[in-house]
C-alpha cells in the first residue's frame, strides 16, 4: 500500500509540475513586457496596454483586432467624452462592432478628465493635474504604440475619431499628427475655445482668458488653420446644449477658407443632441469617410 501510495503521490507531483510549467509559459505568453513604466498583456483578439503618466495616473489602452486571420484594413484611435469611461462608445453604439467587421484594429485609451491641453499650468486646477497632456500623448505613447504594437506608424492606414472633448482631442491629433492620421472624424466637439472663456473645462486647465489670452490661443490650431491637413468629417447636432453646434460650423468654415482642395464633408442634423443616441447614427458616416481616405 506504501508504496502504491508513494507511485501515486510522484504521479500527482509530475503533473502539477508540468501544469505549472504550462501556467509559466501562459503567463509569459500573457504578459510579454513589463516595467515600472509600461505594462502589455495580450488576450485573444485584443491586448490592454498600461502606461504610467507623471506620478499619480495609469493611461490604460484597449487594442482589439479583428478575428483572426483577417486581412487589416487599417487602425482606427478612438477618443472618449470628457469622463466618459473609454470603452463606452463601444458598449452604446455599432460602431465597434462595425469597425472590427470591416477589419480595422481598435485603439481606445482612457485618458478620464483630459481635456488635451498642451501642458500643466500652474493655473490647472489640481486635480486635473494628473491627467495626460496631448504633449506626452503625441511624445510618448504614440511611439511606445509603435514600438511594442507596430500601430500608429507613417505611411499606414490610421485614423482618429472623437466625441466631445474626444472630438477637441481628435482634430489636435490630427493637426499636428499628419504624416500618421489619414482622416479624423469629429462629433460635437470644441474648436476656437478662445469664444468659450466662460467654460469651466478650459479655465480649470488653463487659467482665465483675461490673463491668459495667448495661451488660449496656443491650446487650438483655430488660429492656424493654414497648416491643418488632414481630411476631416465634422458632425454636431443643432441641438447640442453641451458643445456650441457654432464650434463646428466655425471649424468647417475656417479650414475651408484656408484649404480649398482639403477633403471635407460636414453634417449638422437639426435635432440631434450630445449624446450616444445621436452618435450612433454618425456610426456609418464616419466609417465610409474613412473608407474614402483608404490607402489602398
Amino acid at each position: 500500500m506504501k508504496a502504491l501510495f508513494y507511485i501515486i503521490l510522484f504521479i500527482l507531483t509530475m503533473v502539477f509540475a508540468c501544469n505549472s510549467k504550462e501556467k509559466e509559459k501562459f503567463k509569459e505568453k500573457q504578459e510579454t513586457s513589463k516595467n515600472q513604466e509600461f505594462v502589455k498583456i495580450t488576450h485573444k483578439n485584443d491586448t490592454i496596454l498600461s502606461y504610467k503618466y507623471d506620478c499619480c495616473f495609469i493611461v490604460s489602452t484597449k487594442i482589439i483586432y479583428p478575428q483572426k486571420d483577417s486581412v487589416i484594413k487599417g487602425a482606427i484611435l478612438l477618443l472618449h467624452g470628457w469622463n466618459l469611461p473609454a470603452d463606452e462608445w463601444c458598449e452604446k453604439t455599432s460602431l465597434c462592432e462595425k469597425a472590427l467587421n470591416q477589419n480595422y484594429v481598435l485603439i481606445i485609451p482612457d485618458y478620464s478628465k483630459s481635456n488635451y491641453t498642451l501642458e500643466i499650468y500652474p493655473q490647472t486646477i489640481a486635480n486635473y493635474k494628473k491627467f495626460p497632456t496631448l504633449t506626452w500623448i503625441m511624445e510618448t505613447q504614440i511611439p511606445m504604440i509603435q514600438k511594442s504594437m507596430e500601430l500608429l506608424l507613417p505611411g499606414q492606414n490610421t485614423y482618429v475619431a472623437g466625441i466631445s472633448t474626444g472630438g477637441r482631442g481628435a482634430t489636435l491629433l490630427a493637426y499636428y499628427k499628419p504624416e500618421i492620421f489619414k482622416a479624423v472624424a469629429s462629433l460635437s466637439g470644441d474648436f476656437d475655445i478662445t469664444k468659450m472663456t466662460d467654460e469651466y473645462l478650459y479655465y480649470s486647465f488653463l487659467g482665465h482668458y483675461k490673463d491668459f489670452p495667448e495661451r488660449w490661443e496656443k491650446e487650438c490650431f483655430a488660429y492656424d488653420c493654414k497648416n491643418f491637413k488632414t481630411p476631416i468629417y465634422i458632425a454636431h447636432g443643432e441641438a447640442d446644449r453641451v458643445s456650441p453646434v457654432e464650434q463646428s460650423k466655425a471649424m468647417y468654415d475656417s479650414i475651408k477658407l484656408h484649404q480649398k482642395n482639403l477633403k471635407i464633408k460636414v453634417h449638422f442634423p437639426k435635432v440631434a443632441g450630445h449624446n450616444y443616441d445621436y452618435w450612433e447614427y454618425e456610426t456609418d458616416n464616419i466609417l465610409e469617410f474613412f473608407e474614402e481616405n483608404n490607402l489602398k
